[in-house]
């Protein structure tokens, strides 16, 4: 499977992380100074609310025949609740005591057949089967795990976070939660955050079609993409790309028949390199498949 390799930048929504997060992030920092596995740091045993853990799993889709990883799982209240809306639940997690914890919880909520709950340090695990992951690690955890999900993650596998985000990844969308009850360590809000992870689309394609023969190239850094190529040989400007999981949209203005044609692509990522969907206008809908060119 094609993996992309992500341009890092500084991220313009960092500004996002103000009065309750930076409280969190102190409260996270002054706790863990100590304590250490071999190759993370372990995080504190501060739950998500559930009317957070609730908006995280539907901001995912949850659903069954999800697999839901939850990285640094605590008392297993996410996992738990994904096992409620028909998705196994998996939980990960440094403290053996909660482990044991986490698995007399799913017993007595009847869902245990459902879950699962792991002595694991999150960076040795295999994650490549989650479909659904969901996250509230350190800062400093957090881009250490971004390259991991890249790369074990299918495209189209979606990433729920608590308050942190990834420094270089900008999300797909963001929600602000209300906290009804005073819940340790957390402020009256929550913001949580979805990535869904993208597929490699980078390089040259070529197709053919009832307008006739397209040449272009992708441009991509994580889920943002740009367009540029040409129809007949002759520059065409293509606009409004946009890539989520597989699923790949754009347009392009083009002329036929001596008149200007606004014609708009929609297509599937396929794992062997190429694209194939159809191409729309006001009086036709054909197949489309674009090549990927070596």
């Amino acid at each position: 499977m094609p993996t992309s390799q992500p341009i890092f930048f500084l991220s313009p929504y960092s500004c996002f992380i103000r009065g309750g997060l930076l409280f969190i992030y102190l409260f996270f920092s002054v706790i863990t100074a100590s304590a250490q596995s071999e190759s993370t740091e372990r995080a504190p045993f501060v739950t998500t609310p559930l009317e957070v853990v609730q908006r995280m799993l539907l901001l995912a889709k949850t659903g069954p025949g999800d697999v839901v990883f939850d990285l640094g799982s605590g008392d297993g209240r996410i996992p738990i609740a994904a096992a409620t809306m028909g998705a196994r639940g998996v939980g990960l997690e440094l403290d053996p005591a909660l482990v044991q914890l986490s698995q007399r919880l799913a017993l007595e909520a009847g869902v245990a057949q459902r879950t699962e709950f792991r002595v694991q340090d999150v960076l040795q695990a295999d994650l490549s089967s989650a479909s659904v992951v969901t996250v509230f690690l350190l800062p400093s955890l957090m881009s250490r795990l971004m390259p991991k999900l890249m790369t074990e993650l299918r495209p189209g596998a979606r990433v729920v976070t608590h308050a942190f985000y990834f420094p270089s990844w900008k999300p797909d969308q963001m929600e602000q939660v209300a906290v009804q009850a005073r819940h340790y360590g957390v402020g009256d809000s929550a913001q949580i955050m979805l990535w869904i992870v993208p597929m490699n689309l980078r390089g040259r394609y070529l197709a053919q079609d009832g307008f006739g023969q397209w040449q272009f190239t992708v441009h991509q850094n994580f889920q943002e993409i740009e367009i540029e190529g040409s129809l007949n040989g002759q520059p065409v400007q293509f606009e409004s790309a946009r890539l989520q999981g597989t699923q790949v949209r754009w347009q392009a203005e083009v002329m036929r028949d001596g008149q200007r044609v606004t014609v708009q692509f929609e297509a599937e990522a396929l794992a062997q390199g190429g694209l194939q969907g159809r191409v729309l206008s006001e009086k036709s809908a054909q197949p489309f498949f674009a090549k990927r060119q070596p």
